[in-house]
């Protein structure tokens, strides 16, 4: 399982590296270009404890941290542009203008609609889900992808204590 002690213990590694290589511990970074850094090395951090091969996730994030390291420093990023995209797309609906409510199905169509509209969500969510076409490897994608989450805060919260840790004594 992603979230085992060794796949931590792999990622903590990897984000250690990454935080050095970035240079996070720098003054003369501004929030913004710090936060930025963060984000990447832990991203980073994420497919190279998973493996880049591993699963359609990991591919699809391995390839938006190569796009992402070439965009220049300040440049919006794919996935923030992704984010806004996906906000555009989800607003209200509006009423009908009629002043009728939606034509209520059997509870078959609705259940169908509802498993439609919940896969096409996974699929915004999961890096690499809009090309999956098989529910069941979308299931699989997603939950692997979560556990590796739920790993990577883990994580990086086990590094702010050991930081606010030091910061005391």
């Amino acid at each position: 399982m992603q979230g085992s002690k060794q796949f931590k213990q792999a990622l903590l590694e990897s984000l250690l590296l990454g935080l050095q290589k970035h240079g996070v511990s720098s003054s003369d970074m501004s929030f913004d270009e710090r936060k930025r850094a963060i984000r990447l090395a832990a991203d980073a951090a994420l497919v190279n404890a998973r493996g880049a091969d591993a699963t359609s996730w990991s591919r699809t994030a391995a390839a938006e941290l190569t796009h992402r390291r070439q965009i220049t420093r300040g440049a919006k990023s794919a996935s923030s542009k992704r984010i806004l995209m996906r906000r555009r797309c989800h607003r209200l609906r509006r009423p009908r203008k009629d002043g009728s409510e939606r034509a209520r199905g059997t509870p078959g169509v609705l259940a169908r609609a509802m498993v439609r509209k919940r896969t096409k969500v996974l699929k915004g969510i999961v890096p690499g889900g809009e090309r999956l076409d098989d529910e069941c490897t979308l299931l699989s994608e997603t939950l692997d992808y979560a556990v590796c989450l739920r790993a990577q805060v883990d994580v990086m919260q086990l590094l702010l204590r050991a930081l606010q840790a030091t910061e005391t004594s």
